[in-house]
C-alpha cells in the first residue's frame, strides 16, 4: 500500500476503496455457528467494510437473499454475520456469502434437528500446532458429515496471535466449518497468560456477543443437551449455580459436558480439574459423557459411581487431546477402557436410549469401538468405583507436580504435596519412593503414612541428585526422575507411577 501511495492521489485511493477493488474481500470463512431449533448464522471476516449480502434457498437458485450485519473490527479484519431464521427442520439449505465484488463457494446448512432426532456429532481437542494432522482429521470427520463437531480446546497455539488463527484453524478447517457447526470451550492456548489474550480473539471468531471472562454456556440439539464449561473457574460459584439450574431445566434424553481441562486423567498431566465438586455435580445431575482434552491422548474411562451409594448415576469420562499436538505418554489401568497416545477424533450417534461411540485415528481407521444402552442408572457397561479412582488420581497428580528447584548432590528439591481424597472415607496407608528406573540417578527417603477417614494431609519429598543432570528450557530433566506411590485400604490397594517429573522453569 506504500508504494501505491507514493504515486496515486488521495482521491483516486478513496475512490477504488469505494468502488470495492480492495473493498469486501472475504478473509477469513464462511463458518456456521448457533444452530437453532429453526435458525443457523453464517459468520465471516472481511478485510475491509462493505455491504454483504447471503443468499440461501433450498436448491442452488439461491433465491432468497438477506443483507449481512457488521459485528466488529479486530486487527484490521471486520467480523460479519447474518442469522436466518424461519429454516425448516431437517432440511438441507444451499448458501452464498455475496458482496458487490466477491462472492463465496456455495456451500449448505441445516437448523438444529428436531428435539426426539437421535443426533450425531464429533468430540475432538487439542487440534492446534500441526495443521496437517488437523488437516487430515477435518478431512475424515467431513466423510462421516456429523450434525455438529464439538472442540474442547486449544485450536491454535497462541491465542493472542491473530495471525494463527487463520495458520491453525481457518485455513485448515474452511472446508468442514462452511457446512458443519464447530462448537468450542475455551483451551489454556486461548486464554492463559503466556500464550492467550484471556480469549479476547476466541470469542471475537467464536462467540462475539459473549463475555469473553465468562465463557461457559449451553445448547440442545435433537435429543441431547450440551454443556461447555470454562476451565478457568472449577470454583466459581456463578459457574457452579448457573450449570445447576440449567442441567435441572433440561428434559433432553442425553446429556453432554465438554471443557478443556479433565476431572479424571491419568496420562499426560495427570489433571484433577474440580475434582473437589464437578464429579458430584456430574452424577447429580445425570450427565452420560463429560468429554476433556488437554491430555494429548485419548482414553476413555469405565463409567464410575461412588461405591458407598449402588445407585448413583454412573458418569463416563474421556480424554479426547489427540487432535494435532504434540503426543503425551498413555497409561494402562484397570479404570482405563482404552487408552493411547495416538492422533484421533471421537465420533458419538445416539439411537433413542442406545449410544455408538467409534474413535477414528486420522487416517479414517478405527481405534475404539463400543455401545451401550441408557439404564436407570447410567451406562449398561461395567461400573468402577469412583472412591478408588478418586485415590489413583489424587496421587498420580500430586507426585507428578512439578519441582521448583532442581535437586542437588548435598541440597535436596524439596515438594509439598498436599493428599486430599474427595471420596476415598476409609483409612489409606501409603508409601511414596522412587521408581525403580529413577533409583540410578536420584535419591530420596520414602515418605509412608496413612490419611485418616478421607482427612487432607500434607507431605515433604526432598529428592538428591547422584550425578548431573540436564535440563531443557522446557523444564525437562534428564535422566528422567518418576516417582511410584502405593496405597492400601481397607476395600482396594495398588500402586501408582508418577508422568517424568519437570523442573518449572519461568
Amino acid at each position: 500500500m506504500t508504494k501505491i501511495k507514493s504515486w496515486l492521489h488521495p482521491g483516486i485511493i478513496a475512490l477504488l476503496f469505494s468502488s470495492g477493488l480492495f473493498a469486501q474481500n472475504i478473509t477469513k470463512g464462511p463458518w456456521l455457528a448457533d444452530p437453532g431449533k429453526a435458525s443457523i448464522t453464517v459468520r465471516w471476516e472481511s478485510g475491509a467494510r462493505g455491504d454483504f449480502t447471503v443468499a440461501y434457498g433450498t436448491d442452488k437458485s439461491l433465491t432468497l437473499e438477506q443483507k449481512a450485519r457488521f459485528i466488529e473490527e479486530s486487527h484490521g479484519g471486520f467480523l460479519y454475520e447474518k442469522q436466518i431464521d424461519g429454516l425448516k427442520p431437517e432440511q438441507t439449505y444451499f448458501y452464498q456469502v455475496r458482496s458487490d465484488n466477491q462472492s463465496s463457494s456455495i456451500s449448505t446448512f441445516k437448523c438444529a434437528l428436531p428435539k426426539q432426532s437421535p443426533v450425531s456429532f464429533v468430540v475432538m481437542g487439542d487440534s492446534r500446532s500441526n495443521p496437517k494432522i488437523f488437516g487430515a482429521i477435518s478431512d475424515e470427520v467431513n466423510v462421516l458429515n456429523p450434525d455438529i463437531i464439538l472442540s474442547v480446546g486449544d485450536l491454535v497455539r497462541e491465542g493472542g496471535s491473530y495471525e494463527q488463527w487463520d495458520k491453525y484453524y481457518f485455513n485448515v478447517a474452511r472446508n468442514v466449518i462452511d457446512h458443519i457447526p464447530l462448537i468450542s470451550a475455551l483451551g489454556d492456548h486461548e486464554a492463559d497468560s503466556v500464550d492467550g489474550d484471556e480469549a479476547v480473539l476466541f470469542t471475537h471468531f467464536l462467540f462475539p456477543h459473549k463475555n469473553h471472562l465468562k465463557l461457559w454456556f449451553s445448547f440442545d440439539y435433537g435429543d441431547a443437551h450440551f454443556v461447555a464449561l470454562d476451565y478457568r473457574y472449577p470454583y466459581n460459584d456463578e459457574m457452579i449455580e448457573w450449570f445447576k439450574k440449567d442441567m435441572a431445566a433440561s428434559k433432553a434424553r442425553w446429556k453432554f459436558v465438554y471443557m478443556h481441562c479433565p476431572s479424571y486423567n491419568l496420562g499426560g498431566h495427570r489433571s484433577t480439574w474440580g475434582r473437589d465438586i464437578w464429579p458430584k455435580l456430574f452424577s447429580q445431575y445425570k450427565v452420560d459423557i463429560v468429554f476433556a482434552g488437554h491430555s494429548h491422548l485419548y482414553e476413555r474411562f469405565y463409567p464410575i459411581r461412588p461405591q458407598s451409594d449402588p445407585d448413583a448415576w454412573a458418569v463416563t469420562y474421556i480424554t479426547t487431546g489427540g487432535a494435532g499436538a504434540s503426543l503425551y505418554a498413555a497409561v494402562q489401568s484397570p479404570f482405563l477402557a482404552f487408552s493411547k497416545s495416538v492422533n484421533h477424533f471421537v465420533y458419538i450417534r445416539t439411537d433413542n436410549d442406545s449410544l455408538h461411540l467409534k474413535t477414528f485415528l486420522n487416517d479414517g481407521s478405527v481405534l475404539d469401538k463400543v455401545s451401550w444402552g441408557k439404564t436407570k442408572n447410567g451406562s449398561s457397561l461395567m461400573v468402577k468405583s469412583q472412591d478408588e479412582l478418586d485415590l489413583i488420581g489424587m496421587f498420580a497428580g500430586t507426585i507428578s507436580a512439578s519441582l521448583e528447584r532442581l535437586p542437588m548432590k548435598e541440597i535436596p528439591a524439596v515438594s509439598e504435596i498436599t493428599l486430599k481424597p474427595v471420596f476415598v472415607k476409609e483409612d489409606v496407608h501409603f508409601k511414596i519412593s522412587l521408581a525403580k528406573e529413577s533409583k540410578k540417578s536420584y535419591q530420596m527417603q520414602p515418605v509412608q503414612g496413612t490419611i485418616k477417614n478421607g482427612r487432607q494431609m500434607q507431605i515433604f519429598l526432598k529428592i538428591y541428585a547422584r550425578g548431573t543432570m540436564t535440563v531443557s528450557r522446557w523444564g525437562d530433566i534428564q535422566p528422567e526422575l518418576k516417582l511410584v506411590a502405593d496405597y492400601q485400604s481397607k476395600s482396594f490397594h495398588g500402586s501408582v507411577e508418577s508422568k517424568e517429573i519437570e523442573y518449572r522453569a519461568y
